[in-house]
């Protein structure tokens, strides 16, 4: 990431929201004691497991300056500042990277499923309408589907997303977007970030390990979409979910909706095509893929451009065919178009994944899914409800166990199939799921391989493997063949 930063007094960059113990010259500020450099000033943030071992590191490697976020609880041999909390640090890198009056829009993307294909898609239509956009999230960063970073989270840290937008505003790049995941929103990475817009996509059940209620979730994506609001931005969002418009009802501000009935965007499929009514306006584009979520996200894309940058309707005709949707969302391994690897891996996910393949199922839907190790363990019985409720016969294998053993995980999943579980395959190897699964298909049968999508690895015992289901897929498809339809 390079980026032109002037050095600048610690005085001037602490002023009105810290302390500090003398003034000093700031040349370099780092987060990471891996990348840490002789003289750079170390940032230390409030969630490290071991404060004092961190700094003592910092100190060991060089650094000229500590700035800790909360308070210093020892004496240090060398020049300090203290930060009350993370919007504090977030205005203060806000001065260091100087984007303080910077005019690019920001817009954060949150929802437990929807993030990514929507950031893709209002990627490329901002794009289409600025000439630049880049985006953050699960796939990384992404100036562009051909040029992408990995970040490691779905929402980087603060220091990385300070330094992206500052990236962005030096560029002159048209816009940013950034998914923003609950972790995000709750460890306060986003802090002091200038978002324009907020986009809520969906509502399901996840992380509740960390979150402890789903309640306490809920009100985590909603305190965002708040927040935006209040400091005068423009929220879209879902309005075929009640609880999503319970949570914003009293909001007042710039808060539109999109779905499928009763919404300020009204979308519908209309044969191949999908139609988006705005009033007694309505286009219809024929370039949308087949799942009804790809559609469902357009829809917040098209209301976000009208709302925010006043884009016409019309425009989105002349984009027909221009827009695209990422990888591992309901993605065919090949032309055949019978074998779909998707990224579900909440129960809600994995609904709306399911029934879109039904859509193009003529005979059986066939599914090989997991469930994560260490995360919440709850939605794994929704999870083997959903799973027996939409697809015919279901391969339950692993899916990044972890530290877990995946006997217990698959435990956890069958307690939600009730009665029906003979058309349940246990088959803890994944490959040997994918590879079972693909000799069973017959001709009319579609097979979704759903919780992984674009992921490249299968995390077991704290190390990432290297992992594919589409070659897994397309291995297993050259081994047994596609039956042909006469």
């Amino acid at each position: 990431m390079n980026l032109h930063i002037q050095p600048q007094l610690l005085s001037d960059l602490v002023s009105g929201l810290g302390v500090y113990s003398q003034d000093m010259m700031v040349t370099r500020i780092c987060d990471d004691t891996r990348q840490l450099q002789a003289g750079d000033a170390f940032l230390c943030m409030p969630r490290v497991q071991d404060k004092d071992a961190l700094i003592a590191q910092a100190l060991a490697q060089g650094a000229s300056i500590v700035i800790v976020i909360g308070e210093l609880e020892q004496r240090l041999p060398l020049v300090c500042a203290c930060l009350p909390d993370m919007t504090a640090a977030g205005k203060m890198l806000r001065r260091w990277f100087a984007t303080e009056s910077a005019q690019v829009p920001c817009i954060g993307i949150t929802g437990t499923d929807g993030k990514t294909s929507t950031a893709w898609m209002l990627r490329e239509v901002l794009a289409l309408h600025f000439g630049s956009a880049w985006s953050c999230g699960t796939l990384g960063w992404m100036k562009s589907k051909d040029n992408i970073t990995d970040l490691g989270n779905t929402t980087p840290s603060l220091m990385n997303l300070h330094r992206i937008y500052a990236l962005a505003c030096q560029q002159n790049i048209g816009a940013l977007v950034l998914e923003v995941s609950s972790h995000g929103i709750t460890q306060e990475r986003i802090a002091a970030l200038p978002f324009t817009a907020a986009i809520w996509t969906t509502l399901g059940q996840d992380h509740l390990e960390d979150h402890g209620s789903f309640d306490a979730y809920l009100a985590c994506k909603a305190s965002f979409v708040k927040h935006v609001v209040e400091q005068q931005g423009v929220a879209v969002c879902n309005a075929d979910y009640p609880l999503i418009q319970q949570a914003l009802g009293q909001v007042q501000g710039a808060v539109y909706w999109y779905g499928q009935d009763a919404a300020d965007i009204c979308w519908t499929r209309e044969n191949t095509a999908v139609c988006f009514a705005v009033q007694q306006e309505k286009v219809c584009l024929n370039h949308v893929p087949v799942a009804d979520f790809h559609a469902e996200n357009l829809a917040a894309v098209v209301l976000l451009m009208q709302s925010l940058f006043e884009v016409p309707l019309a425009t989105f005709s002349a984009w027909d065919g221009q827009i695209s949707t990422p990888m591992g969302r309901l993605e065919p391994v090949n032309d055949e178009a019978v074998v779909f690897i998707d990224y579900a891996h909440t129960a809600e996910g994995l609904k709306r994944c399911l029934q879109s393949a039904r859509d193009l199922t003529e005979e059986q839907l066939l599914l090989v899914f997991g469930c994560g190790g260490d995360r919440d363990k709850g939605k794994r019985p929704l999870m083997g409800e959903v799973a027996v409720t939409y697809a015919d016969q279901c391969w339950l294998t692993a899916d990044n166990p972890r530290s877990e053993k995946q006997e217990d995980i698959a435990r956890d999943v069958l307690q939600g199939m009730g009665d029906v579980q003979d058309k349940v395959h246990i088959v803890h190897d994944r490959a040997q799921a994918i590879a079972q699964a693909v000799a069973s298909l017959a001709c009319g049968d579609v097979l979704v391989i759903a919780g992984k999508g674009h992921e490249s690895y299968m995390e077991i015992e704290g190390e990432k493997l290297p992992w594919s289901d589409k070659a897994q897929a397309l291995a297993a498809m050259k081994q047994f063949g596609v039956v042909p339809c006469a």
